[in-house]
């Protein structure tokens, strides 16, 4: 359980700060998003945390990246559209 906290807080701290590089961005927004799956599935991370992690948790990694609605709802949508097809 350690070493999946420690996989989550740097997962985190990568993705918020992609997050903060994409804002504006709707290409690197899902670049971002695709590299944080990917990340999450190799922790060995379960989709309810990596959903958590997304946007349940408080605060959320796109509270974190202080994303604007319309970055949040790229994000989501390019999440969905993500998990969906892998």
């Amino acid at each position: 359980m350690k070493d999946q906290s420690i996989n989550s807080a740097a997962l985190i701290n990568v993705t918020v700060n992609a997050l903060k590089a994409a804002k504006g961005n709707r290409d690197a927004l899902a670049s971002a998003i695709t590299q944080f799956l990917n990340d999450a599935r190799a922790a060995h991370l379960e989709i309810e945390e990596i959903e958590n992690i997304l946007g349940v948790n408080e605060p959320s990694i796109m509270d974190l990246a202080e994303l604007s609605e319309d970055d949040e709802e790229i994000v989501i949508d390019a999440f969905e559209e993500i998990s969906a097809n892998q």
